[in-house]
Order: structure tokens, then sequence, then C-alpha cells
């Protein structure tokens, strides 16, 4: 997460959510859920909690560091609109 991404729609990246709450039977399908499983077996230290929904206090001030604005990607979630 950070400034740097390979992804070519946006400039940045900023997830300071992981997980989510499974709220209908479509959530079964749920593409980023079984994502987090290979993630956490990867090592990546963000998905401990597997697909709990997970905050990360340490990630709440990561754009207040950028130098300037950017086009903000989302990974994972779709929750909210920037």
């Amino acid at each position: 997460m950070g400034v740097k991404t390979g992804i070519e729609w946006t400039e940045a990246t900023w997830n300071p959510l992981t997980g989510c709450t499974q709220v209908s039977p479509g959530c079964a399908y749920c593409y980023a859920k079984i994502l987090s499983r290979r993630l956490k077996a990867m090592g990546n230290p963000r998905y401990v909690n597997n697909f709990e929904l997970t905050l990360h206090p340490d990630l709440l001030e990561l754009p207040l560091k950028w130098k300037s604005p950017l086009i903000i990607g989302r990974y994972i979630d779709d929750r909210a609109r920037f």
C-alpha cells in the first residue's frame, strides 16, 4: 500500500480495512474472500484474521503523508466511492 502501484487506472492504493461482514447468500461466491486466503497463505500480515473485518490503524493517516493529491484505488473492497 502506498504511492507506487502497477495498476494503470490509479496512482496509489490505500486499504485501511481488510475483510468483510457477510450479509447475503451471494457472499458465498466472493472473490475477495478467496483472495484473502491466498494472501494469508503467502504470509501477508494484514490477513492474520482471515476474512474477518479488520481495521489497520497504522494505515489511517497514510494519505496525509502524501506530497500531492493522488487518484486513489482501493484493493479488494468496494465499500465506498472516492
